[in-house]
């Protein structure tokens, strides 16, 4: 009896051996995980607990520890850009409270049909190999934002109709050769990128596209323009950098800058202050820069002024723009908690003047831009400029500063893309686009005083039309109610 107790005490003893030893080498593949992140230090494991962000940027990773979900139960984020993964680990659909993920910029080829879990918010895969998304994205019903730009997709599937509360997505600069039409119904889409998929080439070539494109000047007199260690960085983004350029008007200019005609300043050998865009060849989280390079050139002769006017082009392509002074952006983008709306800093106002500029201006651009068969795809008040109120200057001059309150401009045609608007799947993306221009509306309504009722009525109004009536009949009501 002896000897068999003996051998149940040692077997026992050995497995408590072996599941410490597992313990403590999770734990340890855990530690080392944290040692490579961003994340400040935790040296306790009793921290790890209260763990909800881990950013492992770059740090070489192909695999990711099994025992992740067990040892940081409340990890919500998770970012692993640049790093070597082949798949979407298994263990992310595992951690029971993590909603954003980004494995942009890898090797990926692959998500294991598991990853995708109910929890998931927002998902970042840009700038991977992923030929097909698992059906199990049907999984992901809270999932609002997904960034799918620069893969090998050639479709998506069915089960993406399941993805009831997505609001934006990143499709551009994949392999589709059809319209997803399951996506562009999904009931709250309101933000789409889709150029640079072979389903858009005939449009985007289109004979009448073409025709547009060359109302644009090449301005060969000043090779500075194409010089980057010359002008002033104005700011730079994923798609391109702008400097501000002093330069002169050449001669064969034929438009006209700002109520300057071209001849006439040219002639006089007048100078003037421009902004000129240099767009990057890499693929960003929207899409192609030389596809929003293309809209931007379009969209500037709609003759609409708050389309910002694209003058001409230098020797190498890059965009000579007028260069807007005394603006201030009119929301914030989204944050990690409010993941696809705006943010606005506390005490935010619009005044009724600019809140009825507003709601003509972009109500007529975004008009003009569906009828040329152009999709903004990024219409969010963090994309709108306006001008500075006396109360953002610092001078002391502010009383005898005049602001025009009606002045407003559609921005970053980074999302944007060209699509047939008679087509079926064109209606589908006018309507999503009209989601995004109720939302704002609905922004802009509520940032005007108690004192504006009818300003907010007249908006109200047309807000709740924005689901059933075209852009062109939105137009028309919005003057009826002047």
């Amino acid at each position: 009896q002896q000897p068999h107790d003996t051998l149940i005490a040692t077997f026992i003893c050995n497995t408590m051996t072996a599941d410490t030893k597992k313990k403590e080498d999770e734990e340890e593949e855990i530690r080392s995980l944290i040692k490579l992140s961003k994340t400040p230090d935790l040296s306790g494991s009793d921290c790890w607990t209260t763990m909800t962000k881990l950013d492992l940027f770059q740090a070489g990773l192909s695999t990711l520890p099994s025992s992740l979900a067990t040892l940081l139960p409340n990890l919500s984020i998770l970012f692993c850009m640049k790093n070597k993964f082949k798949q979407i680990p298994e263990v992310i659909g595992q951690c029971p409270n993590l909603q954003m993920i980004s494995f942009k910029s890898n090797q990926v080829e692959s998500i294991h049909p598991n990853a995708l879990q109910e929890q998931l918010r927002w998902l970042i895969l840009t700038d991977n190999k992923i030929e097909e998304l698992p059906s199990t994205i049907g999984r992901c019903t809270k999932l609002q934002k997904c960034m799918l730009s620069g893969n090998c997709l050639k479709a998506l599937p069915l089960k993406i109709s399941n993805c009831k509360n997505l609001e934006l997505i990143r499709l551009a600069s994949n392999k589709m050769t059809e319209p997803p039409i399951e996506l562009l119904k999904l009931p709250n889409l309101a933000w789409v990128a889709l150029s640079d998929n072979p389903f858009l080439d005939k449009v985007a070539g289109g004979a009448t596209r073409g025709d547009l494109l060359l109302h644009l000047d090449v301005w060969e007199e000043d090779p500075t323009l194409d010089d980057p260690t010359i002008g002033v960085e104005l700011g730079k983004g994923a798609s391109g950098i702008t400097r501000q350029h002093t330069t002169k008007i050449p001669p064969n200019a034929k438009k006209t800058i700002s109520h300057v005609n071209y001849a006439a300043a040219a002639a006089d050998n007048e100078s003037i202050v421009v902004a000129v865009k240099e767009y990057f060849s890499n693929i960003t989280s929207d899409g192609n820069p030389q596809e929003e390079r293309k809209v931007s050139m379009v969209a500037s002769s709609l003759e609409t002024k708050s389309l910002i006017h694209v003058h001409g082009r230098t020797p190498k392509g890059n965009l000579i723009m007028e260069l807007l002074t005394d603006y201030k952006v009119f929301a914030n983008p989204p944050s990690l908690d409010s993941c696809s709306r705006d943010t606005y800093p506390p005490g935010s106002k619009c005044s009724e003047t600019r809140a009825m500029a507003m709601v003509e201006e972009l109500l007529k651009a975004l008009m003009k831009l569906h009828q040329h068969g152009i999709c903004h795809g990024d219409f969010y008040g963090h994309n709108i400029l306006v001008s500075k109120d006396s109360t953002d200057d610092d001078d002391d001059d502010d009383d005898e500063k005049l602001h025009d309150e009606t002045a407003v401009w559609l921005t970053d045609f980074g999302a944007a893309f060209f699509y047939e608007p008679s087509s079926d799947y064109g209606k589908l993306i006018q309507q999503a686009e009209r989601r995004a221009f109720s939302h704002l509306l609905d922004e802009i309504q509520s940032l005007l005083p108690p004192t504006a009722s009818a300003c907010q009525d007249k908006i109200k109004s047309l807000s709740s039309e924005c689901s059933s009536i075209t852009f062109d009949e939105l137009y028309q009501k919005w003057s009826e109610l002047q």
